[in-house]
Parts: structure tokens; C-alpha cells; sequence
């Protein structure tokens, strides 16, 4: 029993990572909370602490998400490799007040162009510069300017530390340290805070972390169809009538489903095609995974259900 029992545990770490409430769901009551308690006691061989918000929060680096991480660093660096640097690039700066966006926009110049500059002075004249001290803790700050730590850690915690111009203004000397500044032409820290759901009552925030993967995936993934894709004969610029005519095959209503969910950077299920076609599951099913074949959606789960995303 307890063989398996540790065998079912490391499942749920391993294969997905599931916390108490997705257990209760799937498993009988009686089952769970040994089960939970085993859990446990495997993630602690894994348990790192990552304080967020002055909390003894923690995150679990087993190897599966480490292979999460991996799978995205390897994304984002496809993509530096691909994109080319876009020295003309405008950024929102709404976050600024008038007069702090031109020292803004000279500290930009400074990290594009002189490769030499230091990036811890570039943290302390950012910090004085937009006066964060009272925004940012002190241990987050020697968090983001520890050249050893994890580039994707530091994104997941300037998106859940810090507020959004906070975040927004320390992202570039961040991206800067890891020579990867122009992952800012993508990375909007806007959106992934707003899509951080972290509850402030759970100290293991890896489902959150696994989360914000997930978007930075579709991100580059999405980013990177799109330097490839041929505009002339994809069809995310045709309409629903050369579709129809085009690709015989297809049902009208998927065809009038794709035309009508084809926005890139967002994700569908089989619960909205049901909706929008009225059909059963099943046919939803068999319809979408028509439109994976022609490759018009890539297929990938999250949790306990699969997503269907623009390619």
C-alpha cells in the first residue's frame, strides 16, 4: 500500500501538478487526505522558498517543472535567435508621469546601444530614479539583480511582488542582465499580472508559476508562427466563404468557428465550440481535432483539459 500510495503521489507531482481541491475532484473523500499528506512529503524533497509578499511561500522544483522551465527558456531563445532587434520599438508609457518618461526612454537608449554598462548600477538608478523603494522589499530587489537566479523565476516575481508599473519598469534592467532585452518587445507585464490568479491563502505557488509558463509559451510560440507563417496562404487572412470553398472537407460550422476564433495569443476549448455550434461533445471533439490536422490549431493541455490556440 504504501508503495503505491507514493507511486499515485509522485503522479500527481510528476505527470500534472495538482493541489488539494483537483484531488477532491477526481479521487473518493476517504482517499484524499492520506494521499494529500504523501503529496506532501514528496514535494519536500523538491520544496525551495520564494517569499512573495513577505509570505513563507514556496515552489517546488521537481523535475517536472523543471522541464516546464526548460521547454520555455528554449521557446524564448528560438525566438531572440529569430527576431531582429527593433530599435524603433514604442512602449506604452502610461505607467510614467510626463517628465519620467524621457529618463526612461535615456535609460532604454543606454541598455540598447552600451553593452558595457553595469546592470546592478542600472537596478539602483531605476530604483531611485522612479523612487521604488517603498514599492519594491529589499529581498526581491537582491532577488532580480542575483545574476544566478532564473530568468523566468524573476518574471514570475515581478509579476506577483511587485505592482504593474513597478514591474513594468524593472523588466528591462531584468531582461537586460540576462541579455535578453528584447524579449521586452513581447513580454507585457500588464497581461501576465492580470492572468497571475495567485491566492494569497496558499503557500505553494507552483500551480500559479506553471500558469505563467504556460503564457510565456503561447507567447513565443505564437510569436514565433508568426515570423514564419506565409501571409498569402494562411488561412488566419482568409474568409469564411474562400475557407468554405478552399477546404471542402470541412464542416460550415467549423469553418465559422475558426473565422470567428482566430485572435492569436488567446486559447479555446471544446466547452465554447459546443456553445457557439450547439453541438454535443464529442462532435466538438472530433471537429477541432480536424482543425490540429490542418494544423490551424495546436492542441496542449493544461490542468485537466486541453486548449486549442492559434498556430
Amino acid at each position: 500500500m504504501g508503495d503505491k500510495m507514493f507511486e499515485t503521489a509522485k503522479k500527481y507531482s510528476e505527470q500534472v501538478y495538482y493541489n488539494k481541491a483537483d484531488l477532491e475532484k477526481e479521487m473518493d473523500f476517504y482517499l484524499v487526505d492520506p494521499l494529500w499528506q504523501e503529496i506532501i512529503q514528496y514535494r519536500s524533497l523538491f520544496r525551495h522558498d520564494f517569499p512573495i509578499k513577505d509570505k513563507k511561500t514556496y515552489l517546488i522544483r521537481n523535475p517536472y517543472v523543471n522541464d516546464q522551465m526548460a521547454l520555455t527558456q528554449d521557446l524564448m531563445f528560438e525566438w531572440l535567435l529569430a527576431h531582429k532587434d527593433d530599435p524603433d520599438k514604442e512602449y506604452d508609457l502610461f505607467w510614467l508621469k510626463e517628465e519620467e518618461q524621457l529618463r526612461f526612454l535615456r535609460l532604454l537608449v543606454k541598455m540598447r546601444y552600451d553593452h558595457f554598462v553595469n546592470a546592478q548600477s542600472l537596478f539602483q538608478e531605476i530604483t531611485d530614479s522612479f523612487e521604488l523603494h517603498t514599492e519594491i522589499s529589499s529581498t526581491t530587489l537582491k532577488y532580480l539583480t542575483d545574476a544566478q537566479k532564473p530568468l523566468l523565476l524573476k518574471l514570475f516575481l515581478l509579476c506577483t511582488d511587485t505592482d504593474k508599473r513597478t514591474a513594468f519598469l524593472l523588466l528591462f534592467p531584468t531582461l537586460y542582465l540576462h541579455h535578453c532585452l528584447k524579449a521586452a518587445d513581447i513580454i507585457d507585464m500588464e497581461q501576465l499580472t492580470d492572468k497571475i490568479n495567485l491566492s494569497v491563502n496558499d503557500l505553494d505557488v507552483t500551480s500559479a508559476f506553471l500558469s505563467h509558463l504556460v503564457i510565456l509559451r503561447l507567447k513565443f510560440s505564437d510569436e514565433m508562427i508568426s515570423l514564419k507563417r506565409n501571409e498569402q496562404i494562411s488561412p488566419l487572412h482568409q474568409d469564411e466563404i474562400d475557407l468554405c470553398e478552399r477546404y471542402p472537407m470541412l464542416q460550415k460550422e467549423s469553418i465559422a468557428f475558426y473565422v470567428r476564433h482566430r485572435k492569436l495569443h488567446h486559447y479555446y476549448t471544446l466547452q465554447d465550440y459546443m456553445q457557439e455550434a450547439g453541438v454535443c461533445y464529442e462532435t466538438a471533439r472530433y471537429s477541432m481535432e480536424k482543425l490540429v490536422e490542418l494544423k490551424w490549431y495546436q492542441k496542449q493541455k493544461v490542468g485537466k483539459k486541453f486548449v486549442y490556440f492559434i498556430i
